[in-house]
C-alpha cells in the first residue's frame, strides 16, 4: 500500500511539473519576419503573411545578435506581453 501512494505521489508531482513547463512555453512566440519599423525602444516586424507584430527591445534585457535595422530579416523570441526576450538579424546570403 505504501508503495503504491508513493507511485500516485510521484506520478502527480510529475504532472503538475510536466503541465507548469507546458503553460511557461505558451508564454514564449516566436516571429520571423522583416523589420518594419523601428521607434525608440518598439521594433515592428511584419512575417510572411503580411501581418505586423510590435516588440519592445530592451537595451539591457533583450540578447541583441546581428545588425538590427529596417529591412533586416529576424527571428525574435517574446513573451506573450510583448517584450523581446532576444532578437537575432540573420544573415543575408549572396
Amino acid at each position: 500500500m505504501k508503495k503504491g501512494l508513493t507511485y500516485l505521489l510521484v506520478a502527480g508531482i510529475m504532472t503538475v511539473s510536466f503541465a507548469s513547463v507546458g503553460l511557461a512555453m505558451k508564454d514564449h512566440k516566436e516571429i520571423n519576419g522583416v523589420v518594419s519599423k523601428i521607434e525608440g525602444d518598439m521594433v515592428t516586424v511584419t512575417d510572411d503573411h503580411k501581418k505586423d507584430h510590435t516588440f519592445h527591445v530592451d537595451a539591457h534585457a533583450t540578447k541583441k545578435e546581428g545588425e538590427i535595422t529596417v529591412g533586416a530579416h529576424v527571428t525574435v523570441d517574446a513573451d506573450k506581453s510583448g517584450h523581446a526576450n532576444s532578437i537575432k538579424a540573420k544573415a543575408m546570403k549572396h
